[in-house]
């Protein structure tokens, strides 16, 4: 049976994740969000309409639906879960929460734009 611990654990394994408080309750975001709160009637993650939407018909005794104004949220009775599960549904709460990787440009058009760069300068000193 998962604990607390357990959740601290597993969400600071996942990169770029940090431990805050939120109103007293231990949290773990992203650079983007928060995605996780434990919370004394049990764990709040973060995910997709459609996900939660699944979890709450598939078993709603272990993911409770927690009202916040019009959006219904998802509360996981850790207890209820197997700790492969709950690595699963922290994972997938994380990458939600986490923002896509930016594309670095490849080198041949980070020259071309330099070289653009170049040639406007020039002009503009040119018409000075």
């Amino acid at each position: 049976m998962p604990t607390a611990a357990d959740v601290r654990r597993i969400a600071l394994a996942l990169d770029g994740v940090r431990e805050i408080d939120h109103w007293g309750r231990p949290a773990y975001r992203t650079v983007k969000r928060i995605f996780a709160v434990m919370r004394p009637d049990g764990l709040f993650l973060h995910l997709p309409e459609e996900r939660k939407q699944f979890l709450f018909e598939a078993a709603p005794d272990v993911f409770v639906k927690f009202m916040w104004g019009k959006t219904a949220n998802v509360i996981v009775q850790i207890a209820k879960v197997s700790r492969k599960e709950l690595e699963a549904l922290l994972r997938e709460a994380w990458q939600h929460a986490t923002p896509p990787a930016k594309a670095a440009k490849p080198p041949s058009l980070r020259k071309t734009a330099a070289k653009k760069k170049t040639k406007r300068a020039a002009s503009r000193a040119a018409t000075r």
